[in-house]
């Protein structure tokens, strides 16, 4: 971990002498007050009336406030960007490690700097740099998740980043991140699991690098990334994800693709069954070794006029063990339907009906019934913009 620590200064360092010996002697400054640039506050919501029909459960309907958040952006001048964005509906609990509020995503600072900006320092809780379009699309007009976000990632983290633009198709970059929000042992706890042969990390931090390409006039675009962490003592965690970007006119899709092999398993999801196999009960559940997961995710969309558009998700993960029956005892297929309304044209309010699901299944020696959810979804989603301003024109 110290090499990556190393990897990770040394081109900072550098970046930032190269940029206070090239750049101008006028530029916008903290201590320029005419240099205010453009600011956004907007909450976004997004309500739904569900009509679940699980398997193993009884079918229920009802009313849901699902997702509420509060976001908090824009550019102090041409160098210095911010973001701090709330889910309304999280907890406001501070976790032990990080510090800060489990509802809250990002709270970030993004510095510009070099001849001509292209390079990109971001200090503070961020967006895992993790080459996911499911992470990156807006959350608003994802109606399921993966294991892959929920579980094997974590998604929203403290940390550093530095980003290099060679022009405008390549960029790469490196990020520092912590490998958990919270302390080793709340995390266990938390999810009803001990660690009798794991130790906690001394250094709980990945070092991740990724590349972003865009090709055929910016309407295929990649996002490849590979990440090392340490979760426990000495166990480290390799994910590779590989994101594909593809827009065409009315036309968008993504496909992600990912592995990861975790020697302690962080995702928690593999030792949960193994547990379960064995006779364990909640509260004593074993974190197991050599775990891994894997799957790709799909989303496709169609602007059928200016107010009607149509998506379509599909997803299949395999998860399992390399010291424990097989690396695909479980396996999880999402799908999900959309059809959305959008009545107002200018303004960030859609109507949805969708039809939502996913199955979860088992191989033979776990014995475990076959898990299906039915989902239809009747909702609306709204983006109500609390501030816009943008930039301020200096008087002098």
């Amino acid at each position: 971990m110290k090499k990556i620590i190393f990897i990770f200064f040394l081109p900072l360092i550098t970046s930032i002498a190269f940029a206070r010996e090239k750049e101008s002697l006028v530029r916008d400054t903290l201590s320029t007050p005419f240099s205010l640039g453009r600011t956004n506050i907007e909450c976004y919501f997004r309500g739904n009336f569900f009509s679940d029909n699980p398997s193993l459960t009884h079918s229920s309907a009802h009313f849901q406030f699902e997702d509420t958040w509060l976001n908090l952006q824009g550019d102090y001048n041409k160098a210095l960007s911010y973001q701090v964005r709330f889910r309304l509906n999280r907890p406001l609990t501070i976790t032990d490690l990080d510090n800060t509020a489990v509802g809250l995503d990002y709270a970030y600072l993004l510095y510009r700097l070099g001849k001509n900006r292209q390079w990109e320092v971001t200090i503070g809780k961020q967006c895992e740099a993790i080459g996911s379009y499911e992470l990156t699309i807006h959350p608003l007009y994802e109606y399921i998740y993966g294991d892959y976000l929920n579980y094997v990632v974590n998604p929203f983290v403290a940390g550093a980043k530095v980003e290099y633009t060679f022009n405008n198709t390549q960029k790469i970059g490196f990020q520092l991140h912590n490998t958990l929000n919270e302390s080793f042992h709340s995390f266990l706890e938390k999810r009803g699991f001990i660690s009798p042969s794991l130790l906690p990390s001394k250094l709980p931090i990945g070092g991740l690098i990724y590349w972003k390409g865009e090709f055929w006039d910016h309407q295929f675009k990649t996002h490849y990334s590979y990440d090392l962490s340490q979760f426990a003592q000495g166990k480290y965690t390799h994910t590779f994800s590989l994101g594909n970007w593809l827009e065409v006119g009315k036309h968008l899709a993504y496909l992600d693709l990912y592995y990861a092999y975790m020697e302690a398993d962080y995702g928690l999801l593999s030792s949960k069954i193994l547990s379960q196999y064995e006779g364990r009960t909640p509260g004593n559940y074993e974190v197991y070794e050599n775990t891994v997961y894997k799957g790709l995710i799909s989303r496709y969309e169609y602007q059928i006029t200016p107010l009607w558009s149509a998506s379509a998700k599909g997803g299949i993960e395999f998860l399992g063990s390399r010291n424990s029956l097989n690396e695909h005892f479980r396996t999880h297929y999402i799908y999900a339907l959309a059809l959305q309304y959008a009545p107002f044209g200018n303004t960030d309010f859609r109507v949805h009906l969708a039809y939502i699901g996913k199955t979860v299944s088992y191989i033979e020696e776990l014995k475990l019934p076959e898990e299906q959810l039915h989902r239809f979804s009747l909702g609306a989603s709204y983006t109500l913009p609390v501030i816009k301003r943008e930039k301020v024109k200096s008087k002098r």
